[in-house]
């Protein structure tokens, strides 16, 4: 049975990223922002509540591999802290996914895809059905996937937040199969960490490929990937001796 689908991670695979989150001056910008809303926090308390918020939904999410809830965290704060809020109604307007955004946009200090990942994936979505498979939030992977001209390349798109579990869980992996209409055995993955990526799909029944970005995990004893690639227009070669 061939290859009918190509599935991929997001960050450090496709997408060439670095941000830096825990940097006060993101709170500074935000509590400012806030004040306009009613919000009276301080940068060092608005900081100290979105993590302590994270390290709580850590400890109390039950699944093997947890993932966070930015929309669930940043609703907590406003409403935790509304006295005298004044800004949209919290439960039907936008303001809590527009806050991650800012949040996202002010820790951000590159994003930008890797050499040859557009024609890639140009040339793949003529001859197979592609997905994706991603720890993220969905507040920062479909406005990124958006932005940088390749969010339409793919029919069936899994961000974890939405799931409340991260990879390897093979969960995440099977609902892309699902959506995209596809065995594990006409799928081939693309990741770059061994543990997250490889793992999962391995466990999925997924053919798997390790690209050996910068990032992420390269031990082959925590899972042995079927090929090692070290850029993504390698996998036109993989992929002809599927067929």
């Amino acid at each position: 049975m061939g290859i009918k689908a190509v599935v991929s991670d997001i960050y450090t695979t496709l997408i060439d990223i670095k941000t830096r989150e825990d940097d006060l001056e993101i709170y500074e910008r935000l509590a400012s922002y806030l004040k306009y809303q009613g919000i009276y926090l301080s940068a060092d308390e608005l900081k100290w509540f979105f993590y302590e918020k994270k390290e709580l939904q850590k400890k109390y999410n039950k699944e093997q591999y947890p993932e966070h809830d930015y929309r669930r965290i940043w609703y907590e704060i406003l409403y935790e802290n509304q006295y005298a809020y004044t800004g949209p109604d919290i439960n039907s307007s936008t303001i809590v996914s527009d806050i991650i955004k800012l949040q996202r946009s002010l820790s951000t200090r590159r994003v930008k895809l890797y050499s040859g990942v557009y024609q890639t994936l140009s040339q793949l979505k003529n001859k197979y059905t592609l997905g994706i498979v991603s720890d993220a939030q969905q507040d920062h992977a479909y406005p990124e996937l958006k932005m940088l001209g390749i969010y339409d390349f793919f029919q069936a798109v899994i961000v974890s937040a939405e799931f409340g579990y991260r990879k390897p869980d093979v969960r995440l992996f099977a609902e892309c199969l699902r959506r995209l209409g596809v065995q594990p055995s006409e799928a081939i993955y693309l990741g770059n960490d061994t543990l997250r990526d490889i793992k999962g799909a391995n466990d999925a029944g997924m053919k798997s490929v390790l690209v050996m970005t910068e990032y992420g995990n390269k031990d082959t004893a925590v899972a042995k990937p079927d090929y090692i690639i070290h850029d993504v227009g390698e996998l036109f070669g993989i992929l002809e001796g599927l067929k």
